[in-house]
């Protein structure tokens, strides 16, 4: 599960494969909630008390990060319930079913599980900027400090993505219309996972040399991630070809794509930028006496 990052690796990649190594770690303990409302659920329920977090705050923070309604909420949090990690209760702390009144607090299984999502996500971020053999052997414990800076960071790299998004987006000139249903659409996991198939690869740069991927090839690669099938691929493909991302190509007369030469660098630089910030996740996960000397950054 752990990956092994090179010294002499540019930040933007050292970002993007951890970026994905994370998200291999959550599909690993939640496997099937792999959407932005599912995580912000799960976040929300285990940093609450034990009375929980009322449905309606949730549904505040996704609709003010990704235009999320409140039917669409419900229905990840029956997701998030259904799999066994939420309880859902009234304001009397009683059984209830899911609705927009209802109160969502962490199980059990939950907990358990979300220890474990931190204690291997804060092994990765050690496998970037420290030694993970002396963080095992500290007395570190990976209790619930640890889950405020790991949501802060996702907050803030999703932050930074939509900027990117946004930029890249607006060099095509469409209409604002357009640029709004662009961005419902990129700030959900299933375009970042696509796009990350340049950027966390040996492959991947910022040139507009970029080489391109026959789209069978990502069909291949992105089964496993988003158990989507070859149409809803070529669809969101097609978008990203629309919304400037990805430009047309073709290989021994197959259709490929590859980063545009607006995308690569935007991308790259959005990466790059997020380096410090996963630096400070480290310093806030890592007690001091348990660091060696951290690599440079």
């Amino acid at each position: 599960m752990k990956a092994s990052y090179a010294d002499a690796e540019p930040p933007e990649r050292i970002v993007a494969r951890f970026l994905c190594e994370y998200h291999k770690i959550w599909q690993n303990y939640f496997p099937g909630l792999n959407k932005r409302a599912h995580w912000h659920v799960m976040f929300s329920a285990g940093c609450s008390p034990v009375e929980g977090v009322s449905c309606r705050s949730i549904h505040r923070t996704l609709y003010g990060s990704y235009g999320t309604d409140i039917r669409t909420c419900i229905e990840r949090v029956k997701d998030c319930e259904s799999d066994g990690f939420i309880k859902v209760m009234d304001a009397s702390s009683q059984p209830c079913a899911a609705s927009p009144a209802c109160m969502i607090a962490a199980t059990d299984k939950l907990n358990e599980s979300f220890g474990l999502h931190c204690r291997d996500t804060i092994e990765e971020v050690c496998a970037i900027f420290g030694d993970r053999e002396r963080l095992r052997q500290s007395a570190m414990s990976f209790d619930d400090a640890a889950i405020s800076p790991i949501f802060s960071f996702f907050n803030s790299y999703d932050q930074k993505w939509r900027e990117t998004c946004e930029a890249i987006v607006r060099q095509k000139g469409l209409t604002p219309a357009h640029v709004n249903d662009a961005m419902d659409h990129l700030v959900t996991y299933q375009y970042w996972a696509i796009v990350m198939l340049w950027s966390a690869s040996p492959f991947g740069t910022d040139h507009a040399t970029s080489p391109a991927l026959v789209i069978d090839e990502i069909n291949s690669r992105m089964w496993d991630v988003l158990r989507l099938g070859h149409l809803a691929i070529k669809e969101r493909v097609a978008n990203l070809i629309r919304w400037g991302f990805f430009a047309e190509q073709t290989i021994k007369k197959h259709k490929a794509v590859a980063l545009t030469p607006v995308a690569g660098p935007a991308i790259s630089k959005g990466l790059a930028e997020t380096k410090p910030v996963l630096r400070e996740l480290y310093v806030k996960l890592v007690p001091q006496q348990s660091r060696l000397v951290p690599v440079a950054s």
